[in-house]
């Protein structure tokens, strides 16, 4: 085989022959072809976000994306391993959404976090993989040599994992979609079979308990608190890091879902005087505020975050929500004040995030509120002119237009023609339900049934067994 590495320079037909420089090249390129198929497996072995079947079918990367840049440009105090798992996932949305520079740069920087190597083999993976996709293999190859150097790096599947890659593995999981709640929850468990005092990991298992009996939402259907594995891991959860302000939110959480509101806000305060500037702290502390119809209170808080991260497209959502309900409970819904504070984030939220689509129905909801219907149609339909829209934005499009048309414009038939159409995209969000609500109303207030609804039920009906056959 040694006589197959000549010079290029060598290899030319003259030199060779014919025949010999036939046979050499293609030697040379079922060489080549094997150091890449070689190359790519060591790339597929490794353990990293881009072999954990993360798709981006499975996730809003928008709200991914904002969420994760907007806490990493907040949280200054964030343990180096918190903050290089966060750097780690948002390089890998911003890889899904296409962003390679950004991804890059977010990668640089999780390497930065650890001076020790053993942490950074989920960012070394990423990186190999990202500059695959970016064809310089050769960068590729260098990430490789080092995680070659790395013990473990490589496992058999008879080895064990890393403590850390799994970890980061199970909070990936987490963060991503519902879909892989499940498979976060196994993997945490997993470690703690063997570590059962593991702090990170059982705060991890409770989360993920927590959001898959939040997937459940008929009240009926719910785990009793007293019953809930999630509260009871959320308590033990508490004892290995009682300074973790997210498990006092999700306690408080679990409280008020189960109608013990005096216990719920005492998880929430606690959780706001350990965190006043976590921005995911405070947003849920504000929600839970909003739920309790304590505007001005969760108003305080936010504008308070608002100082340290005005840029916060979250933040201006939810301070604009907060105003329209605080005009709701005034009994003065179109109160010029208020609708105008309203109006102001919601444009501000639309300006930061532009690609965030309900906000902006919302925001064209409140233009006609304020009597300047020709302002909400365009947005409206700058909304639906949208290439792409996901199928729960388009249905709340679609049931929000039809009621601007019903009760704005007067156009009952353009109504019905809209809420027929949130209908049709399905279940796929909760407002199928409040389209179907609407088609109901309509029906009730209408002799004949001038409007085909019963059909259009019907048909829809006989499409749903006709799928689920």
């Amino acid at each position: 085989m040694s006589r197959l590495f000549i010079s290029q320079k060598q290899l030319t037909a003259p030199a060779l022959g014919i025949a010999r420089f036939r046979y050499y090249k293609r030697s040379l390129q079922r060489l080549c072809s094997a150091e890449q198929k070689m190359f790519e497996e060591e790339l597929i072995k490794l353990e990293c976000h881009f072999t954990w079947d993360l798709q981006k079918e499975d996730a809003d990367l928008n709200y991914l994306e904002i969420k994760f840049t907007e806490s990493l440009s907040v949280q200054s105090d964030h343990e180096g391993n918190v903050r290089q798992r966060e750097l780690n996932f948002c390089a890998y949305i911003h890889h899904l959404q296409g962003f390679s520079d950004k991804a890059r740069e977010c990668l640089e920087k999780a390497k930065e976090v650890q001076n020790d190597d053993s942490y950074n083999i989920i960012t070394y993976g990423n990186l190999a993989w990202l500059h695959h996709h970016m064809a310089d293999d050769t960068m590729a190859r260098v990430y490789l040599e080092k995680l070659a150097q790395i013990s473990g790096a490589f496992p058999s599947p008879a080895e064990e994992l890393r403590r850390e890659v799994l970890s980061e593995k199970a909070w990936s999981f987490l963060h991503f979609s519902k879909k892989h709640y499940i498979k976060a929850k196994e993997i945490f468990h997993e470690v703690l079979e063997k570590e059962p005092e593991d702090t990170e990991c059982n705060t991890g298992y409770a989360f993920a308990l927590f959001h898959l009996e939040g997937l459940e939402i008929r009240e009926d259907k719910r785990v009793p608190f007293e019953e809930s594995p999630a509260v009871s891991q959320l308590k033990r959860a508490l004892k290995f890091d009682p300074d973790n302000s997210m498990i006092h939110v999700f306690m408080g959480l679990k409280c008020y879902k189960n109608k013990r509101n005096s216990e719920a806000w005492g998880y929430m305060k606690q959780a706001l005087d350990m965190a006043p500037y976590d921005l995911s702290v405070v947003l849920s502390v504000a929600k839970f505020m909003k739920k309790e119809q304590c505007y001005d209170m969760a108003l305080g808080v936010l504008k308070k975050m608002l100082e340290k991260a005005p840029d916060s497209s979250r933040l201006h959502h939810e301070i604009a929500n907060n105003y329209r309900w605080k005009a709701m409970q005034l009994r003065d819904v179109h109160n010029p004040k208020l609708l105008s504070h309203c109006i102001h984030h919601l444009e501000e939220g639309a300006r930061l995030n532009p690609d965030f689509v309900y906000p902006q129905i919302e925001l064209a909801q409140r233009y006609a509120e304020v009597g300047n219907y020709a302002k909400a149609k365009q947005k409206f339909q700058e909304l639906f002119a949208r290439p792409n829209l996901r199928l729960a934005d388009l249905q709340a499009w679609h049931r929000i237009y039809g009621d601007f048309n019903m009760y704005r414009l007067g156009s009952e038939a353009t109504a019905v023609k809209h809420y027929k159409e949130g209908m049709a995209l399905q279940k796929v969000s909760t407002e199928w339900r409040i389209c179907k609500n609407r088609l109901h109303k309509v029906l009730h207030n209408t002799r004949n049934d001038v409007y085909q609804i019963r059909e259009f039920m019907k048909s829809l009906r006989d499409n749903t067994e006709r799928i689920e056959n």
